[in-house]
Order: structure tokens, then sequence, then C-alpha cells
């Protein structure tokens, strides 16, 4: 198939849409221009008002539709797009039981597969730029690095990779007794290699010395919640992050079962990384539910980013964030989708969900943030997070050319009343007709330009066939053999009493 060439250099007009820009005075320009040359925005105004550089332009007529900032999810799992439908209703503990079991030892190709699969469902529904909490298990390689990288670099759109790493035995990382467990199960955890932690780093070092800070895909640490890290990976993380200052981005107090392996003397967990210098203003925790008074002030003091992922958070029964806190302290509030075995990367309905849980946890009505409010704090902590502040998120001069142009115009939107709340309550992604990244149309017309798509699709369901034939009958066993026991320590866990609550009582 023919790659899409429009776009690719020189002067572009999109000439006579609604753009709303998100900008620092949230202007909406009606008939309005937005002007773009190659990767820039040069300039957003009414019709008619700039006047371009001698020679040639290119217009794209979008009468009538709207342009808004292309969207940024800032928490996906590229490697779950291969496991769609797999997860139901266990929670995350369960979960992850399932998850290591299926989607392990991916082939380079299998990697690159699945991160384009990934970002095409993104693209699709109007988001540009990703981090990806990009996890290769057992351990991080250079070659799948290197496949994750090549697949969403010519896929076409923006990347943050963020490598995940743990070198815990996931038995010690939750509160459950070893002797708990049926002995052939201690004994198949026991005979596990124990991930290297120097050769984590050593690929990190490589790879960030052969790669630009301005490229549009780029690499940052990723090193998983800290109950699952040893003492040594953590100080190796902070002393990383000293060195490279290239953020952290990490799960952070996703469960309760997690709260309740803190520390039970000295700094928790967010400090303890805060005073290693694994956390600073590039750095972003991710789900954020049980945090205590102490976790929130350092993530304030550390200026991270948190990233709020409601509908992972609902599906696996974790709990709500207590986003409305965080905010009165100043903190950032980005959105994630999460793993797409957790629901479709649509931005759109994760931020809906959003929107709507944080009523629940709030009862004056007053303090709860409108629909402007909430998708302008998402473009930008978004645009933060994922190390672009001045540059994604608005339209305006000077900007990354990073749009997308909807077409509005079926029965959830007309008649049409405030276009934020439209966007906020009633936008699944259908009307996204164009979108672009760094001045190249990826998405036109509701197609994409950059890959076979139906090629990309017909291997998808060829790897998925082939894996799920090839799980060991071992594995799903011990899958199964586990579950009485991890099921009797979650409600153990949440029965008990760790001075913080985030589930709904209905008593």
């Amino acid at each position: 198939m023919p790659i899409e060439k429009f776009g690719n250099g020189g002067v572009v007009c999109l000439r006579g849409g609604r753009i709303v820009t998100f900008d620092d005075s949230d202007r909406i320009v009606e008939n309005g221009e937005l002007w773009i040359c190659d990767k820039k925005i040069i300039s957003v105004g009414p019709r008619g008002e700039y006047e371009p550089p001698k020679g040639p332009v290119e217009y794209v007529d979008v009468t009538g539709q709207l342009i808004i900032p292309g969207m940024i999810n800032a928490h996906t799992h590229s490697y779950s797009s291969l496991l769609k439908g797999t997860v139901e209703k266990d929670p995350l503990d369960i979960y992850m039981l399932s998850v290591i079991a299926s989607g392990s030892a991916m082939t380079a190709r299998e990697i690159y597969i699945a991160a384009q699969l990934d970002a095409l469902s993104m693209l699709r529904t109007g988001t540009t730029a990703l981090i990806d909490h990009y996890s290769e298990r057992p351990a991080l390689s250079a070659e799948g690095l290197e496949a994750v990288r090549a697949a969403f670099t010519e896929i076409g759109i923006r990347a943050t990779i963020a490598t995940m790493f743990a070198d815990r035995p996931y038995i010690e990382t939750i509160p459950i007794e070893r002797d708990t467990l049926p002995p052939e199960i201690v004994a198949e955890y026991n005979a596990r290699t124990i991930p290297d932690v120097k050769a984590y780093f050593a690929v990190m070092e490589s790879t960030l010395k052969s790669i630009s800070t301005d490229e549009r895909v780029r690499i940052i640490l990723g090193v998983d919640g800290p109950q699952r890290c040893s003492d040594l990976l953590l100080e190796m993380t902070g002393d990383f992050q000293k060195r490279h200052h290239c953020g952290l981005h990490t799960h952070m107090l996703e469960t309760k079962t997690q709260a309740s392996m803190r520390p039970s003397e000295g700094p928790g967990f967010v400090r303890r990384l805060f005073d290693l210098g694994g956390l600073d203003e590039k750095s972003s925790l991710v789900h954020f539910i049980w945090a205590d008074e102490d976790d929130i002030q350092a993530a304030k003091e550390a200026g991270v980013t948190v990233i709020h992922c409601p509908a992972s958070n609902t599906m696996l029964g974790a709990g709500l964030s207590p986003i409305l806190r965080l905010r009165e302290n100043g903190i950032p509030i980005a959105y994630g989708t999460d793993g797409s075995n957790c629901g479709p990367p649509s931005l759109f309905e994760t931020m809906r969900m959003g929107a709507y849980l944080m009523r629940l946890t709030e009862p004056d009505f007053e303090l709860w943030p409108d629909a402007r409010v909430i998708l302008k704090e998402a473009y930008r902590a978004g645009a933060k997070a994922i190390g672009k502040p001045d540059e994604i998120g608005f339209l305006a001069s000077g900007a990354c050319a990073d749009f997308t142009v909807m077409r509005p115009f079926n029965h959830w939107h007309l008649p049409m009343g405030d276009v934020y709340r439209h966007l906020l309550y009633y936008e699944n992604g259908e009307s996204v007709q164009d979108v672009w990244v760094e001045g190249r149309r990826i998405i036109s017309e509701g197609r994409i330009t950059t890959v076979d798509e139906e090629a990309l699709l017909a291997e998808a369901q060829e790897i998925v066939a082939r894996r799920r034939r090839s799980i060991p009958a071992k594995a799903l066993s011990a899958v199964e053999a586990q579950y009485p026991f991890f099921r009797a320590m979650i409600l153990r866990t949440l029965d008990s009493d760790i001075g913080i609550e985030r589930r709904i009582s209905l008593d």
C-alpha cells in the first residue's frame, strides 16, 4: 500500500474548521485556519488573518469540522494488544498470574506487531502520543526494545517507551506466606532466574546513547512499583536518574495488597524513591490509588505527574484514586487507558469515566472540575509526562503539528451544545477523520496511511492463535493451583484496616 505523502514538508493550511486550541487563553476559532510547516504549527487564527510566505501552499478544506490537539495516552502496555478479551473480573494479583503465563517470551516480531496494533487503535481514536510501559518478560533485551522502537517509529505515532523492570519474585511482592502455597508452586518460583539488574541498566545506557532526546520515539526508565524491586534496583534507579535525568514512569500503590507491603518503619514507597533520586518533575506515578497523606506530599515535593487509569482501576476492582485531593495539592493529573486487555484504548471513554467517578468521592459538587478543565489538565499533564510540556497538547504557533480533525456530524453530536462537554461526555473516537503527527497525516479520511492495516490485523490474529496453542499446560495448571490461596489473601487484605479506604461501601 502506498504511504501518504501529503503534509510531509512545505506549507499546509487546514481551512474552514472550528479550532479548539486549549492554549493559554482557551481560544476557540470559528471558520479558522491552522497553518503548518514541516513538523510545526506556524499560525492558528481566523480565516485570512495569516499571510503565508511566498511559495506553494497545500490547502485542506475542513469546513464544518473540528480540530483539536492530539490526545495523549499517558499509560499503556503495548504487549496487551495481543491479549484482548482475556480479562474480565479477576483482581490485579490474580490477573497478573494469567498475564505472566500468557504474555511472556514474545519474539521481536511479536513485540513489533503488538506495538503497531496498539498504536493503530489509539491513532484511530484521536491519540497522537503515548507512554508505553513496555514489558518484556522475563527481562528487557536490546532486540525487544529495538522492535518496539521501530514499530512506533514506522507507524508514525509519538511515543515514550518506559522500560518496565522488576527483580523480586512475584510471591514476595504480595502479602502471602510462602508456606501457605503448595510445595510444588513454591519450588517453581524458587527455580526461576532472578532478572539481572546490571544487564537492565546496561541496555538502558546503550539505548540512551544511541538516540536523541528530540526524537519522536524516546526511552525513559520504567522500573516497576517499589514493592517489586530489590534495594539494589531502587538504588541503581536513583543513581541512573541523577546521571541521565530522563524520568521514571512506574506503577504506584495500585491495590490495597500493594499498600499493605509498605515498610513498617521508615519512609513509604514514594518518599523513599524520591530520597534516592528516582523521582523528579519528569517522572510519573500510575494509578496512585492507595496513597496516604505522606505519599501525596512526597509526590508533590518531587514534582511528579499522576496518571489516572479509571477504567482498569474499576475493571480490576482496585479502588478509587483520590483525584480531587491530588488536584488540591497541585499535582498534575494525566490519563491512561492501561492495557488493551482491560478495555479499548479510547482516551475519550477513559476521561469520561474519570470525570464520573470523582463525583462519588466529593459531596460538594462545586469542587467537581468541568469538562474544559478536565480536558485541558489531561493535555497539559500528559504532555509533561511524555516529556514535551511546551510542545504538544495545545494548538498555537511554535507547537508541534500534532492534532486531530473530527467530523462530529452523527446523532451523538447534533444538535451540538458546548464543545467541551461534547468532547468529554459524548465522543468515543468515532468522529475522528484525520490525525496528524509532526505535520504528517497518519490517518487520512479514516484510513491509516503508514502501514497495511489488513496485513497487520491478519498477522496479529495468527500470532494470538499460535501463542494460545503454545502456552504450556503446566503454566495454566499453576495458575489454577494458586487461585484459592491468592483469593484468600486478597479477601483478607481487603478486610484489614491500613488507615485509608479507597473502595466504595454501601453499608
